[in-house]
């Protein structure tokens, strides 16, 4: 009645009224329609594949709301969420990929899980409209106990986002390379390439390469301090190779040589070697570096670097055991004045009957696989000499046609 009077009274203020609220309607429908398509387009996102792989023994994986674990024997995509564990025999390789605009995968991220170490995936997204978002893709991940070792690169030409969460703080990275360690007294962060920040009780801590920070139980993170001196100049493959590296080529005069060329997968810089030609013929391709340190007052000498065999045409490494489709040597001279070589190769063919393997180790083909030696000085004490000074390091392929990769090769010293 009340609502009749006042049209019957004053028609006009409310065909204003009404008029108004239409046109601020329509206003409001006009513009805020395409800002909320444009936030859309912009922000949306979808999750990306991650595959796990097992390396070595066997992994188990952790389904959300299930009490029984699920064994990884073969690669599998591990969806946010899921956890997965290794125990003291296991090791297991994590890989992010993204979608190219030509539907292709490109791997962007790898996390390799050593021994005794539990991840769970939080979230592994990527812009859903690539040409009209300017977000980056983002990873996280929850570390609750354990090593990992973690390379990010870049993803549609932006960086990545990664952001590591562990029982003692929050580890945040974009390009880089690092290694976090988790335990119950605290959390070891240490920086090969680009550079972290670490988080904890309300401090950053700013962690650039070759620097490592240690998170003490319920304490802010340590003052970064230098790592161990890595003795490998441009190991990591970032600067131009000739610049630190020599390069060199066997092969008879007839037979066609190999190749090398410094390659970018995942984000991580490779040396790659190749040579897909003629069989029967053996060839060498190489690249070496002048070291020449005194390392008689070190105590600790350990190879690391990245090994992927793509391909080999000899089995094992060959009649003599000495041709593997990626190898690494060390010369030196001991203390007693006497020239020496240590040599390690890889290889994933199985070799001949009655065909040896000194000095090789077979590993899984077509995944990144960190090797890391024993301490060197140590094992050359064993054969009753050590060290003095060493002279210079050669990564090399070796047989007859090949395919293989290696990146931050680092020779440290402690």
């Amino acid at each position: 009645m009340m609502i009749q009077h006042v049209w019957r009274e004053n028609p006009e203020r409310v065909a204003w009224v009404v008029m108004l609220v239409s046109f601020f309607l329509c206003i409001l429908l006009a513009v805020g329609t395409p800002l909320t398509v444009r936030a859309f387009v912009q922000h949306a996102t979808q999750t990306m594949t991650v595959t796990v792989q097992p390396l070595q023994g066997t992994a188990l994986l952790e389904l959300p709301g299930q009490t029984e674990l699920t064994a990884v024997t073969r690669p599998r995509q591990l969806k946010p969420g899921q956890a997965l564990r290794t125990d003291d025999t296991a090791v297991a390789a994590l890989t992010v990929y993204g979608e190219q605009e030509d539907g292709s995968q490109a791997e962007i991220m790898s996390v390799l899980m050593y021994t005794n170490t539990e991840v769970r995936l939080l979230e592994a997204k990527r812009p859903r409209f690539l040409r009209w978002s300017p977000d980056p893709a983002r990873v996280a991940l929850r570390v609750e106990q354990g090593r990992v070792r973690i390379v990010g690169g870049t993803y549609d030409g932006r960086p990545l986002r990664i952001r590591v969460d562990t029982p003692h703080g929050t580890v945040r990275a974009q390009v880089a390379s690092f290694s976090v360690y988790v335990s119950n007294q605290g959390m070891d962060v240490t920086v090969r390439q680009g550079e972290v920040v670490v988080s904890a009780r309300g401090l950053d801590v700013v962690v650039k390469a070759d620097e490592r920070t240690w998170v003490p139980l319920s304490r802010p993170p340590q003052e970064p301090v230098s790592a161990e001196r890595n003795l490998v100049r441009n190991g990591n493959f970032t600067q131009p190779l000739r610049s630190t590296w020599d390069i060199g080529f066997l092969q008879p005069a007839v037979a066609t040589p190999g190749t090398i060329s410094v390659v970018d997968v995942g984000g991580r810089r490779a040396v790659q070697f190749s040579r897909m030609a003629e069989e029967g013929v053996h060839t060498e391709v190489w690249i070496e570096q002048k070291l020449n340190q005194d390392v008689r007052d070190v105590d600790s000498l350990v190879l690391r670097m990245d090994v992927r065999l793509l391909y080999q045409s000899l089995p094992g490494g060959g009649i003599l055991g000495s041709e593997y489709p990626l190898m690494v040597r060390i010369d030196y001279t001991d203390v007693y004045g006497k020239d020496r070589f240590w040599v390690h190769g890889f290889y994933f063919r199985d070799p001949e009957t009655g065909w040896p393997t000194p000095n090789g180790e077979k590993i899984p083909p077509k995944v990144w696989w960190p090797y890391e030696s024993p301490n060197l000085i140590t094992l050359w004490q064993q054969a009753n000499t050590r060290p003095a000074v060493l002279h210079k390091i050669r990564v090399y392929a070796s047989g007859h046609n090949y395919k293989s990769m290696a990146a931050e090769v680092g020779l440290f010293a402690k």
